[in-house]
Formats: structure tokens, sequence, C-alpha cells
């Protein structure tokens, strides 16, 4: 699965001893003595051991049976994406199974990943039952307001079972007060974090070995005061120093004084191999083997390293395998310093040398910060443009932004390869805006850029056309595919597959709305060896759904079900199931549920689309969710959901400047009866057109939105006109409902044709034409019938449901004419058996369901769903709204077993075992407010 970079194991585990440490008993029994903190802060400046106290206090939680989360924070935290991945990714470290699908969230939804990720987060921790430690180290390297609100989102719903604990040199960025009067904060300053005198004397004499007496011990404690760093720094001075004491009174001044002088006096006793090693890796944050060898030409790094260690030079080890390390901040600000003033030509081919070494082990974030380090904004644009395409490819598109954000945006402007993969990313996040502006620019610099070749010109010239079109799919726009066939794959052997691959679906996605569904199914299969060869899931899920709306078209059931099921599959495999390319495949399969009436199974996928709203991809998906959902809200009775959901999706057409789907939203509307503008035909430049069914089809959508509107006008006539005499004779009605179904029929494939024939026999028995009627919905039957669809025909209209009762009856006399299918007899029973458990459920009952009927598995009457009491009722919408248990039981002041024992009880009579699943079903049978 593509996420945010993953972060080097150093960030996951608390700092260890080098040798031993000080135990600080005092302070963590002050800290344990605390029953009900949700935070524990330990603030104070550098080298007063917070992270050292932290790390003991944690161990002393894990050996109470706690879970301890470890998180080293540095400033690409400030970034609230790489941050919410490196606190997933920590917890994940910590709780095997934890759930890998919230990371790719982050990268599909990165503008408001919060509303999805942290309650799923609190969720899975208070659901798991163990009581969760989170140390966040170095707090004060966060200054991004959004980190900071999503701490305090944590701090304030995080429930019982989650707490922290946050090391920092200030205060900032918390919510103190809250905590405080809530009796849930505990705090550690630089007072007490300062050793007392036994604490001084087990350090200097005990651990350190110095040779002290109790007067010299104490003199250097009331010098120190005794601040740690300081101590540190004078024991290793203090080991080969003969006069110990006359060093001791010499000692004078403040803390920064005391600290310049020992660092001066260690460093100059170095071996000049041991001094320039460690000025030369003081440039990085933190150290491993490789990167020590690098910076310092010292071939045998790791060894090194544990020479330093050995010496008890500040090296702290950040893993258990000692794989990575750090310098103490305060040494490592000495040792900066020291290379600053002393050797200042080599800062930068330091930086420089970094650079080069995380960007070739994986490490781009942190490549790049060295690079702008060094100045060398040029390898920083280096770095990121040769990772940008694969980030892409994994739909890491949120990751690539952030880097881009990194560099000064007048230098990101004239790379015309970095913009063109920005535009990818846009385009995949459906910021469409963004991706032509970033598209734009490509095409601007693409001719000066002096990095391009001609056949880098060549693969970028096709590259831009072909995210041109991808902008347009999205905004149902196909003018510029046909340019796709002569500049694209014609040279496919030129090009990277990815390009091929998008390519072909979009090339795909026209050949559909022309009617050409064969040559779609075609184009998909040649696509497959592209598809294939590209990394991420995107393109080969919309790549499958697109062959199984083709495949649709021509009800070619077995193979639409197929194609669906591999992209539902593919997306949840490879990107997770709440991801976005699952959630679209979701649409599709949806879809074909509903027809098939798995009403249930329909919903809860559909549901789970419309969490994307304007991100929903194509137009095709988008009527997927929004009309198809709103079918099944009116069908459950609840027609004001029903309603809200079409217009949002009138407020997404609307604001994307997508006409087909405000074309389906109003057709929608009349069908469903709660049209608030009446159609106007006069309005509608489609119909007002020539009606002659044997003009030539008109091109692409057109033709598609010509059908749309028709519908809509048959429809609206339908529902304003009483039903005519059976002699009345044809009406005008019918005469476009005929045209409708002449133009589907030659024009847009079987499925058109299908529910065009439908609304047609409606017309016509809306028109008195009984017979006619009949004989016209007859064959619609037949198909309906041997492809298990139900819908279709239920959703026809109040004649449509007559007339499946005329011909069940004449059925079941052996009409002659009505015998030709032995299987229709338990489909039209069927059918008027699922008729009337939707008049019940209109009528009466809203919560009931219709079940997932399918024909020869007859759908069960409607269950009425279970009473709920007002404080069931009153839980379940807390639970709703991702409260923990304890929160529950303070807001109802209920005991915290009270609230156990009535989620236990709705989980019963919901028929589930989870809080997820709970509000899942409590929302499909509209007990909760959908979100």
């Amino acid at each position: 699965m593509a996420a945010v970079p993953r972060g080097a194991s150093s960030k996951f585990n608390s700092p260890r001893p080098v040798g031993k440490w000080v135990p600080r008993t005092r302070l963590t029994e002050f800290l344990t003595a605390g029953q009900n903190w949700r935070l524990a802060l330990i603030h104070a400046l550098a080298g007063f051991g917070k992270s050292t106290l932290a790390a003991q206090w944690m161990d002393l939680l894990a050996a109470q049976g706690r879970t301890r989360v470890w998180l080293s924070l540095d400033r690409d935290d400030n970034n609230t994406i790489w941050f919410l991945s490196h606190l997933l990714e920590a917890i994940g470290r910590a709780i095997p199974g934890f759930d890998d699908d919230l990371q790719q969230l982050l990268e599909e939804r990165p503008d408001d990943a919060e509303r999805y990720v942290i309650p799923a987060l609190i969720n899975a921790i208070d659901e798991g039952g163990d009581d969760v430690v989170v140390a966040l180290d170095d707090w004060h390297l966060v200054t991004d307001k959004r980190t900071m609100d999503v701490v305090e989102r944590l701090l304030d719903s995080g429930g019982t079972h989650l707490s922290f604990i946050i090391t920092s040199r200030t205060r900032a960025g918390l919510p103190l007060g809250r905590l405080m009067v809530r009796g849930q904060l505990v705090e550690v300053d630089a007072v007490a974090l300062r050793f007392d005198q036994q604490e001084s004397q087990s350090f200097l004499v005990d651990i350190n070995r110095l040779d002290l007496d109790s007067g010299d011990v104490a003199s250097l404690h009331r010098t120190t005061e005794g601040w740690i760093a300081a101590l540190q720094l004078v024991s290793l001075s203090l080991r080969d120093h003969r006069e110990a004491s006359a060093l001791i009174e010499r000692l004078s001044g403040g803390h920064q004084s005391i600290g310049e002088y020992l660092a001066e006096n260690v460093l100059n006793t170095l071996d000049p191999e041991v001094l320039n090693f460690l000025l030369a890796t003081s440039v990085p944050e933190r150290l491993c083997a490789g990167l020590a060898s690098a910076l310092s030409g010292v071939q045998q790094g790791q060894a090194m390293l544990e020479q330093i260690q050995a010496q008890d030079l500040f090296l702290q080890p950040l893993d258990e395998d000692g794989d990575w390390f750090r310098y103490h901040h305060l040494f490592e600000d000495y040792l900066r310093h020291r290379l600053a003033r002393d050797y200042p030509g080599r800062i930068k081919s330091l930086h420089l040398t970094a650079a080069h070494w995380y960007a070739e082990n994986g490490f781009p974030s942190d490549a790049v910060d060295h690079a702008l380090s060094a100045g060398d904004i040029d390898f920083a644009v280096e770095i990121v443009e040769s990772r940008a395409m694969w980030l892409v490819e994994h739909s890491s598109m949120a990751t690539l932004l952030a880097l881009v954000g990194k560099i000064p945006a007048e230098r990101v402007a004239g790379q015309a390869r970095l913009q063109m993969a920005i535009a990818w990313a846009n385009t995949l996040l459906h910021l469409a805006p963004e991706a032509q502006a970033a598209l734009n620019r490509a095409s601007a610099v693409m001719p000066t850029d002096k990095t391009l070749y001609d056949d880098d010109r060549f693969e970028l010239g096709v590259e831009s056309l072909v995210v041109q079109s991808c902008i347009d799919m999205y905004g149902d726009n196909v003018s510029r595919v046909h340019e796709l066939d002569e500049k694209c794959f014609a040279h496919a052997d030129r090009l990277r597959p990815w390009i091929v691959s998008v390519a072909a679906n979009l090339s795909t996605f026209k050949k559909i709305h022309d009617g050409d569904y064969n040559l779609a199914l075609k184009q998909q299969g040649w696509a497959n060896t592209f598809h294939d060869q590209t990394s991420g899931p995107f393109s080969n899920v919309y790549g499958h759904c697109f062959a199984g709306l083709a495949a649709y078209a021509l009800l070619d059931l077995q193979e639409v079900e197929h194609q669906f099921s591999l992209a539902v599959d593919l997306g949840r495999s490879h990107a997770g199931r709440h991801s976005h390319a699952a959630r679209l495949a979701g649409a599709m399969m949806g879809q074909l549920l509903y027809e098939r009436g798995a009403l249930d199974k329909a919903e809860r996928l559909l549901e789970e689309t419309h969490e994307l709203g304007s991100e929903g991809g194509v137009v095709d998906f988008m009527i997927s969710t929004y009309s198809t959902l709103a079918r099944i809200k009116e069908l459950r009775g609840d027609t004001a959901i029903a309603a809200d959901i079409l217009n949002e999706g009138a407020a997404v057409a609307d604001s994307l400047g997508l006409s087909r789907l405000t074309h389906v939203i109003n057709l929608e509307r009349v069908q469903l009866g709660i049209d608030t503008h009446p159609f106007d035909p006069a309005n509608s430049p489609a119909c007002a057109e020539g009606t002659d069914p044997l003009e030539e089809r008109r091109p692409g959508l057109a033709e598609t939105n010509y059908q749309i509107l028709l519908a809509t006008l048959i429809r609206s006539e339908l529902a304003s006109t009483l039903p005519a005499a059976r002699d009345s004779g044809q009406s005008s009605t019918v005469a476009a409902a005929r045209l409708l179904w002449q133009r589907a029929a030659a024009y847009s494939g079987p499925r058109a044709e299908l529910h065009a024939r439908i609304l047609l026999a409606e017309a016509l028995h809306h028109a008195g034409r009984q017979a006619d009627a009949e004989e016209t919905l007859l064959p619609a039957l037949d198909t309906c019938c041997r492809l298990a669809l139900v819908r279709p025909l239920l959703d026809g209209g109040p004649g449509c449901s007559e007339l499946v009762k005329t011909i069940s009856d004449k059925h079941r006399l052996g009409a002659r004419t009505y015998a030709r299918t032995p299987e229709l007899g338990p489909f039209l029973s069927l059918l008027i058996r699922l008729d009337s458990n939707t008049a019940v459920n209109r009528g009466h009952s809203p919560a009931r369901t219709l079940g997932g009927a399918q024909f020869g598995r007859p759908q069960q009457a409607g269950i009425a769903e279970p009473g709920l009491t007002g404080r069931e009722q009153a839980i379940l919408q807390l639970v709703g709204q991702g409260r923990s248990n304890r929160e529950i039981a303070h807001e109802l002041h209920l005991g915290i077993n009270t609230v156990k024992w009535y989620l236990k009880n709705l989980f019963s009579s919901l028929g589930v075992d989870n809080r997820q699943d709970c509000v899942t079903e409590a929302r499909r049978r509209h007990l909760l407010d959908s979100e």
C-alpha cells in the first residue's frame, strides 16, 4: 500500500542509555501518583533530561500493562498529513493489525483528512480496550496550527484509553487550561528536572566513577544547579583532571559559560580523527553508519559511532538495533558552532553529501532539506522531480505536493517535468484549477527547459495531452480524446506505461459515450498490458470500471460483475477499503447490486462513495452515487434524505459545471416525485430541436444528454396529467417515449433500450393503450427475468406495476402469449411481492428494509426495526459522534459499565458486534443522521 514516506525507525524508539541512567524515581513516583491524567507535559530548555525521564516513565508504564507508543518529532511534522502518518505508523508498530487503510486516506483526502482519520483512530483505540500512552518527543519543533489542532482534538476527545506524554522546550500549542480544570494535566518543569544532590552524587560518582568527595559533589551541584547537561560535560573534563577541586572552584557564571568552557575542554582533548568525525557528522539531525561514513570519509562508520558512544561523547542510540543515533542537542549545537567557526567552507559540502545520501537511500524529505541548507535549489528540485511520478502512481499525491512546497515557488515554475507531476497530482485530487495551472506552466516552459532532450519533449507533449484530456474527462468533456489515437497509441512503445494506461481509459470513456461499446471493451483488453505495468491502483481500477460500463451498456452482466469485482478487489487490496480507488469502484458495483435488488449491500457501498462528494470520480460514478442512493433512501420511506442527496448532487454539478449530472438529478427529482422545479421543455434546447428519430446520432455526450432530457420531459408529463381513457389515441407523450426508445435502440445499446422500452410501456398504459403497453413490456420482462434485474421494472412507474400484475394474471391462467418463458411466472410473483413491500415501506414504516432480493432467492417481507428506548437512542447518537464510552458516561451521568451494558444491547438489536458497524447499520436504518 502506498502512503506518506515512512519515517526512519529511529522516530519510533525512545532513547536508550549508553551506560546507566540515574533513576528518576522521585519524578516517576510523582507522575505515577496521578490517576486521571490525560497529558503529562515535561518542559524545559535543552539539557535537562526531558526525553530520558519520558523514556524511563514509559518503561514503567509498559511494565504496568500499558501499550507504549513513541514518536520523535521533527520539523516535517508541521505537515499535518505527515504528522498523522507518522503517528499512525508509530501506533501500528505498537499494536499489530492497526488499521492501515487510514494511511491511504491521508494521501487522497489531504484537505480534510482529520474528519475521517481522527475519529477512526480514537474509536480503534477505544474499541481495542488497551490503555495506550503516546510519547511525543520535542513538541516545540511543531509550530503549524493544523497539527496543533489535531493533537488538541486527540487530547480533548481521545477517551480514557488514550493519553500523552509530551516533551517540549515550551508550554505552547497545547490546551493546558481545559486539561488543568478537568484534573487531567500533570507537569514537570525545569526546576523539578534538575538533579538533586543525591542524584548528582549518583551520576558523578556511582555511574561515572569520578573520585570526588561529598564536598566536591555539593560544590558541583551548587554551581550547575543540577543542570544535567552541565554535569555531563563536567564529568568528561574531570576524568583526566588531577586537580578536580581546583577545576570545580574555577567554574562560575551562568550555564551558557559553563557549557561553552566545558565543551571547548572536551573537544580540545580529543584525537584529531575523532574531532573531525564529530564535526562532520553534526550536520544531520540523526546518524547511521552509512551516512556517517559519507560525511566523515571514515569507512568504518559503525565502528566509529560505537567508539564515540563508548567514550560517552553525548551520542544517543535511537533504536534497539543500534542503527540510528543522534547527538545530545546541546552538544550538537556546540559541534555545529565549532564547525562554522573553524571550517565554514565545509558546511555546504557536508549538507550536499547528506542530501545525496538521503536521496539515494529513500529519504526524499531529508534530502530536500539538506539540499536547501546547502543552497543548492536545483538539486532539491532534481530530488523531488526524480521521485514525483513514483508518488503519483502510488496515489501519494499529498506527499508530492508537500515536498514541492518546501522549494521556492519561483524555482519550481520553470521545471516542465515537475510541473507535469504537479498537474497529475492535482488532477487525481480533483483540483481542476490547480491542475490546469500546473499543466499550463509545464507547456509554457517545455520549449526552453534545457534539461530536456527531444525524446523528453515528445513524451511530455503526449503526456500534456493526456493530462488535459483527464482534466476534461472529470469535467465531462471528451472533445480532445480523439487526438490520442495518433499522438499516443501509435507511439506507445516510446512512452511510460502510466501515460498509455491513463490514455487508454480516456479513449475507453469516449467510446462508451459514442456508443462504441465493443470497441471500448477491445480498447481495455489492449490496455491491460500497460495497466499491469503501473505500480499504483488508480488507472487499473478505472480501466476495470470503464470496461464494466461498456459491458453494462451491452447487458453482459456476467462481464459487468467480473469487471466491477476486479475493480473493488484491486482498490481494496492495493490502497485499502476506504481508499478513493476502492470507493469509486464501489459506486459502480453499488449500481449493479441495486438493479438486482440487493439494496442493503448497494446502500453500504454507495454511502462510502457518497463521502467523496465532489471528488467522486467521473460523472458516471457520481450518477451512480447520487441517483441510486437517493432512490434507495426514497424506497426506505425517507423522501427528505433522498431530496437532500439530490440537492447535494445538484450543488456539485453546479460547482463543477457538470450539465449531464444536472440533467440526471432533475430526472430523478421528477421520477421520485420530489421535483421542486417543474420541467419546462421550452428551456431545453435538446428537446426543442428536431424530433426525427432517423436523424444522425448526436456526437458523444450530446446524445446522452438529449435522451436524458427527453426522458425527463416524458416523466414530467406523465406526472402532471391524469391517465387517459383507453380509446384516447396516441398522445404527444407516447410519441416522445417512442422517439426515446427508437433512439436508444439505434444509438445507445441494449441497456438504454431496455429502460426506454419500460418508459414507453408506462406512457402507453398512461394513454389507455393497454394491449400495446403489454406487448411493449413483454420483451423487457423477458430480459429482466433472464438477467435477474428487478429495479428497472419496479422503478418503471405505477403503470408498469399494473402491467406486471395484469401480465402475471394472464400468465397464471396460461395465456399463450405470456407463457413463452418458464421462469417468468416466479419472476412476476417476486416483482409483485417486492412492489407490495415498497408500498408498505413508503407509506407506513420508513425504517423497514427491502433486503437483498435476487431472482431465485425471493426477498422476505420487510421487518420492523427494534424499538429503542430514549436512553439507547441518546447513546447511539453519541456513538455516532465518535464519543468514547467514558465521554458518553460523563455526558449522560451514567456509570461506565452502564454505558457498556447499553452498547451491548444496541449491538444485539442491530445485529452487529462493534461500534463502526453499529453506526453504519444505524445510519442505514435512519436511526442516525447521515454524515
